[in-house]
């Protein structure tokens, strides 16, 4: 018989002639809910049903006051800290403003909760922080056990520095702040939960003085207490008027090293409560395996719900089946992972409302107003519009935000015109609509969810009501208090505590509570049986979980004075999972055997126990998914008919499409990359970015060098380029940064002028750097004479195609030619990690790319074409400038053939580009060549960039 079921048989046996007057009292409303259906099972009608109360609302019921909502007593805490600090002579102006207090009073809360709670005197507590001497004489109740801890804790700040000075200040004021922040809230009407436990503690009149009526009080499945509880539970026990129904087995009972048992052994040793149920001994000769499975990754643990499904035994009712977390985290993989609608499933642990659009519109809403704050144009970072525009809850028509989205993009909206937006919808007009002052917040949020909530397309959906719901009561609790506050609170608080909030709310699940599986975490099953039990989470540092106390009392306090400390949090889990076994049929448990930052990869230790100190037969299990690896395709484009019609768009026509240095630079790296590329024209997805890639860069340099130069003509006259032309060229930069951008990076699109802030600002210097590098470098050249800016040099090539002969052309853009003494240059400006350096011109055309120098080749294909069209100018060289690997003092700028040991010059360029010719027909033929696909590289380094690599997945 399920505990729950044992003690409502008992009760109704006892108490059938007055359960009106009977009050059962629960750890947490779960148990109500069972205990309610088992005592329908138990008694016979006409029967009264008992009332039923958490011990929290019965503490919050005994009380003459409400307790006050945790914003309002935080309001009140700093008034009273404000008060004592001002009375202590402290100057205003060096008090912190409740925005820097709000964590702090958060901590100060906790803390004066539990001292209540623990019945302490707050003031003899806060002394021992400031005068050692208080231990010996003003602590004799203590153990020496507790005093040495209190000597421990002055010990390690006997040496204090400034911010223990200020810890010790403030914990010396603490018991007048306490004192007074109780005065505040008493004044008003409201008093705290703490202060209530304090008063039923203490109050010496019998219980139903404040009961109305009531002749019993059950407690039902309880571990432990805190003091007061312990105080008053005595007190009425004694009396006949409260009883204690524990729920315990020997195994951990009896053991004192058992921590299972610690507050069991308390209440019925110690502070002698009675149990009215017998003990049991069920655990140590537990009949049935218990299966442990470790799996690989925290979300695979929800992965086994299937499979534990199908182990039911025929004829088990589902209703006796839970699965229990014991790390929380694990609600939404396993709410993905839960069956359809053929087995009922009964969540109740509630939906994080943090973790739905209702939060991330909060947030995105906040950010949308901190920008517009921020900016003086009438626009917005067109990252915040895309985020809104695919918000779930954005209002837009589809149609209208796919056209915008496009817009952006095309049109380099790197801040969006709010026009573009306004007077489209009710929602967006009203995130858009800039906040005036801090108090117009509650209001614009109310009016915008109450827009939400009548959207037809949430209708339907509960959980996204249920979040509406949550967040509106929380704006209707937090303004009021709010508006009390003065100075007026920033907006940064007002949103600072309105998340704080929102984060701590969860929207119950909707279903008949007792049907179907139960999916609860681990602590809300206290009280609880389930025939077959699956354990989520069942790792150490999760079971037990621990948490590091929030809390300004150091530990040593904590232990002296018998307040809570992890070992206590050991103890509660201990129990909550050992009492799983004392009627379950089945078990399986199951954990992340992943070593990582927060797990170390083992099975809880309660696990180890019971493995070595009962006789119950365990099952380690190592359950993976079978992965069978397959290669890839390999992707091999043959020439087919088809292909060759893409192809002969290079062959020489009316209007042939001309084969670039860049092309065949691709062709050689990758056949493959070059089909994708330039036959099958697959371009990379529009996509709009703040940050400007390298090729954008190199291209804004290019850009900037051009307009230098043309402004230099129109200045002088000629391109007669001297020293002092070079000084006057970096006067101008500044006037030709802004033009360059938007030509480059926004294509000349119509759009608010450009700030250069935050990245761009860096961007804006490593631009400016680049070009007074380049120019350091032509400094060295002077004095030489322009001939032409971006020279584009077509030229006809001629190939062999079967037993015809054909022709391409050849074309591309040379940054720059100038001559000086009789000598022209081909000079192409180079941003990146290029080099002048090349091995030989085979080299130069070797696929594996290993010694491949795609620049070297470049400019000597457009040495190549500068000699065929203007061969009147027999002096020639290439001149490539890589800023990265110039020496700017000598700016030197030939290429180096390392073969020969020589510099690529006037002398030798012709001989350099007969072989280069060459070359370059075998790979222009070979495009050409049937027997020769368009295939994949052989070297992944080529792939790490390539914008094909998610089509090919070479590497």
């Amino acid at each position: 018989m399920a505990f729950l079921k044992t003690v409502a048989t008992e009760l109704y046996n006892i108490h059938r002639a007055h359960l009106h007057r009977l009050l059962v009292v629960f750890p947490n409303r779960r148990q109500s809910i069972f205990f309610r259906h088992y005592f329908l099972q138990v008694a016979e009608p006409p029967a009264f049903m008992p009332q039923m109360l958490t011990i929290e609302q019965l503490v919050a019921q005994s009380a003459a006051m409400p307790a006050a909502d945790s914003l309002l007593q935080s309001f009140e805490l700093y008034k009273a800290y404000k008060t004592i600090c001002l009375e202590e002579g402290e100057e205003a102006s060096g008090l912190p403003d409740y925005e820097q207090f709000f964590p702090i009073g958060e901590t100060l809360l906790k803390d004066f909760s539990e001292m209540d709670a623990y019945l302490l005197n707050v003031s003899e507590v806060c002394s021992v922080l400031y005068n050692i001497e208080t231990i010996e004489k003003a602590f004799d109740q203590l153990s020496e056990e507790q005093k040495s801890f209190l000597k421990q804790f002055w010990a390690s700040v006997t040496h204090k520095g400034a911010a223990q000075e200020r810890f010790l200040k403030l914990w010396k004021r603490l018991p007048a702040i306490y004192q007074l922040f109780h005065q505040q809230l008493e004044a008003i009407g409201f008093t705290t939960l703490g202060k209530s436990y304090r008063s039923l503690a203490t109050n010496k009149h019998s219980p139903p003085e404040f009961s109305g009526g009531w002749q019993h009080v059950a407690f039902v499945g309880f571990n432990a207490f805190n003091k007061a509880e312990e105080t008053f539970l005595q007190q009425w026990q004694s009396t006949g008027f409260a009883s204690l129904w524990f729920d315990a087995d020997e195994y951990y009972l009896s053991d004192k090293k058992q921590e299972a048992g610690y507050f069991l052994r308390r209440n019925l040793e110690k502070i002698q409560l009675k149990n009215e149920l017998p003990v049991l001994n069920r655990i140590r000769n537990h009949p049935n395996t218990i299966t442990v499975k470790a799996v690989q990754g925290h979300t695979a643990q929800a992965k086994i719900i299937a499979d534990w499904l199908q182990l039911f035994p025929p004829g088990n009712p589902i209703e006796t089946s839970a699965i229990l977390l014991a790390d929380e985290s694990l609600i939404l993989p396993v709410l993905q992972s839960l069956p359809g609608n053929d087995i009922p499933v009964n969540v109740t642990m509630g939906y994080p409302l943090q973790q739905t659009a209702v939060f991330s519109f909060f947030n995105l809403y906040f950010t949308i107003q901190a920008d517009l704050a921020k900016n003086r144009w009438l626009n917005l970072h067109f990252e915040l519009v895309q985020e809104w525009l695919h918000h779930p809850l954005c209002d837009l028509p589809e149609e209208f935000r796919l056209g915008l989205l496009q817009k952006i993009v095309q049109q380099v909206l790197v801040r969006v015109p709010l026009k573009m937006l306004f007077k489209k919808s009710a929602i967006t007009d009203l995130v858009l609509l800039k906040i005036n002052a801090e108090a117009d917040v509650f209001g614009r949020l109310r009016q915008m969810f109450q827009i939400m909530q009548q959207q037809p397309a949430l209708q339907d959906d509960a959980l996204l009501q249920g979040a509406i719901v949550g967040a509106w009561q929380v704006l209707q609790t937090a303004e009021p208090l709010f508006e009390q506050l003065k100075p007026t609170p920033s907006l940064n608080l007002v949103v600072q505590v309105l998340r704080r909030h929102l984060s701590t709310i969860t929207i119950p699940f909707e279903g008949e509570p007792l049907s179907g599986i139960q999916v609860m975490g681990l602590l809300e099953s206290r009280g609880l049986d389930f025939k077959h039990i699956l354990i989520l989470g069942a790792a150490e540092g999760t079971l037990p979980r621990i948490n590091a106390p929030q809390t300004f009392l150091p530990d040593g306090v904590r232990r002296a004075f018998g307040l809570p400390v992890p070992e206590f949090q050991d103890a509660i889990f201990a129990y909550t999972f050992y009492r799983l076994l004392h009627r379950c049929e089945t078990m399986q448990l199951a954990y992340n055997a992943l070593v990582s930052d927060n797990g170390t990869g083992e099975p809880s230790r309660f696990i180890q126990q019971l493995q070595f100190e009962t006789n119950i037969p365990f099952r380690f299990e190592h359950p993976g998914t079978v992965v069978k690896p397959s290669a890839l395709p390999v992707i091999s484009i043959e020439k087919t008919p088809e292909i060759f019609r893409f192809l002969n768009k290079y062959l020489l026509s009316e209007k042939p499409v001309s084969v670039s240095p860049s092309q065949v630079n691709t062709y050689i790296s990758c056949r493959l990359q070059y089909f994708f590329k330039y036959l099958a024209s697959l371009k990379k997805p529009d996509t709009l970015s703040e940050e400007v890639d390298a090729a954008t860069l190199g291209s804004i340099v290019h850009e900037i060098m051009e307009q230098l130069y043309a402004r230099l003509k129109d200045h002088q006259g000629d391109w007669m380029v001297t020293k002092d032309s070079i000084n006057w060229m970096r006067q101008q930069v500044g006037l030709v940064i802004e033009p360059a951008f938007r030509k480059v990076w926004m294509n000349n699109k119509p759009s608010s002028p450009i700030e250069f802030i935050g990245l761009l600002e860096v961007i804006k210097q490593v631009v400016e750097k680049y070009v007074e590098g380049f120019l350091a470098i032509d400094e060295t050249h002077t004095p030489f004479t322009v001939e032409s800016l971006e020279v584009t040099l077509p030229q006809p090539f001629a190939i062999q195609m079967g037993n015809q002969q054909k022709k391409l052309l050849l074309n591309g853009k040379i940054d720059r030619v100038d001559e000086k003494d009789g000598l022209y240059r081909m000079v192409d400006y180079k941003t990146g990690g290029d080099k002048t350096a090349f091995h030989d011109v085979e080299s130069l055309f070797e696929r594996d790319g290993k010694k491949q120098n795609k620049a070297a080749l470049q400019t000597l294909i457009y040495s190549w074409m500068f000699q065929k069209q203007f061969p009147q100018h027999k002096r020639f060289e290439p001149a490539l400038v890589p800023l990265r690997e110039i020496n700017k003092t000598t700016g030197d700028t030939r290429l180096v053939m390392n073969s020969m040991k020589t510099a690529v010059t006037a002398d030798n360029v012709n001989d350099i580009l007969l072989d280069v010719e060459e070359n370059l027909r075998l790979v222009l033929q070979e495009i050409f060549d049937p027997s020769v696909p368009f295939d994949q590289t052989t070297n992944p380094k080529i792939c790490e960039y390539c914008d094909y690599k998610g089509i090919c997945k070479r590497c």
